[in-house]
């Protein structure tokens, strides 16, 4: 038997913004669906991080396989990457291992792509200003995602330290041309905010993807009507979202049973009695279906709360791996 291993080049060549969205439209659609099987993903904590192992089965369009991925913030001072690890592909009607795929970059743009989906599906189609607030990989992954589905005006970023949104502004900045849609149009202005502040002003689609514990920004620095996707806390003590802004959004989720197991962001504001259970009115999937209507509704701000699920990782993968064996890439090897 033989394997295809696919680098983090590989993949990038393999999957473009639109086919990684397209993939996301596919496992959100299945795990609403009731087609895929996601068990909650197991947790191992060790001295310097969180390692999570993460299968998962897609029935409507057969994908199988896993993630195991670590999340080790001490890495970033040592000049390695925070999040780290593999995907296995594995033939759904034997268990034969197909494939062994790069899990960091599949983890940035399928993360990225959820939020892509969220934002087509509930954004004012006229918001051209994203506030991003992390300046680490998935900051990156999300501006250069969104700038590739729809013409963005201004990209401004926030970081703790500082530095790192000065210099992804920069490094961002030197490629701006790239950053537009396929149809084209005018490079986005790119620079980093001095304070959360700054970074809202006008803002309509904001981006949460940092490992802050606590709120990142305050309810009245919000833009009216804004779309907020926030992806960066991911454990039950933390969150990026201060409640007041969760009381006054439609909130839509990736998986409800996951959700309550895992995002800080709504089970501290249902502990806290500023919310219900009821505070989330759809699963993204849901809306793909048909089964509940996309946009804001009556509410101030929608919010997309996504803490990761493994259907994402198998659909990503499986488009990555079938456009990577149409034109020839990665290593074939004896398993």
């Amino acid at each position: 038997m033989k394997i295809r291993i696919l680098s983090r080049s590989d993949i990038e060549r393999a999957v473009d913004a639109a086919a990684a969205v397209d993939a996301m439209r596919v496992a959100f659609g299945e795990v609403s669906g009731g087609q895929a099987v996601v068990p909650v993903r197991g947790h191992v904590e060790s001295r310097r991080g969180i390692t999570l192992l993460m299968p998962a089965f897609l029935g409507g369009s057969g994908g199988l396989g896993a993630k195991i991925v670590s999340v080790f913030p001490g890495n970033l001072s040592i000049g390695h990457p925070m999040i780290q690890g593999a995907v296995i592909v594995m033939d759904v009607e034997t268990g034969r291992v197909r494939a062994l795929l790069d899990g960091a970059s599949l983890t940035e743009i399928r993360t990225a792509a959820g939020s892509g989906l969220a934002t087509e599906l509930l954004a004012d189609p006229a918001a051209d200003v994203l506030a991003a607030f992390g300046a680490g990989a998935q900051g990156r992954a999300h501006i250069e995602l969104l700038a590739a589905c729809r013409p963005l005006r201004e990209i401004r970023i926030v970081s703790v330290p500082p530095e790192g949104a000065e210099e992804l502004a920069a490094a961002l900045t030197e490629r701006a041309a790239s950053l537009v849609p396929p149809e084209g149009g005018a490079p986005p202005r790119i620079r980093a905010a001095a304070t959360p502040a700054e970074a809202l002003d006008g803002a309509g689609l904001v981006v949460t993807a940092t490992t802050s514990e606590t709120p990142v920004f305050s309810r009245e620095h919000l833009e009216s009507g804004a779309h907020i996707n926030a992806i960066g806390a991911f454990q039950p003590h933390t969150r990026e979202i201060p409640e007041e802004i969760v009381a006054r959004s439609r909130v839509i989720v990736d998986q409800r049973e996951a959700i309550w197991e895992e995002a800080g962001d709504l089970i501290i504001p249902v502990e806290k009695g500023v919310v219900g259970r009821d505070v989330i009115d759809a699963e993204l999937g849901e809306i793909v279906n048909g089964q509940a209507p996309g946009g804001r509704g009556d509410h101030d701000f929608t919010l997309f709360k996504s803490v990761g699920n493994a259907a994402q990782d198998v659909a990503i993968a499986e488009a990555a791996l079938s456009r990577a064996e149409d034109l020839g890439l990665g290593s074939v090897v004896p398993l």
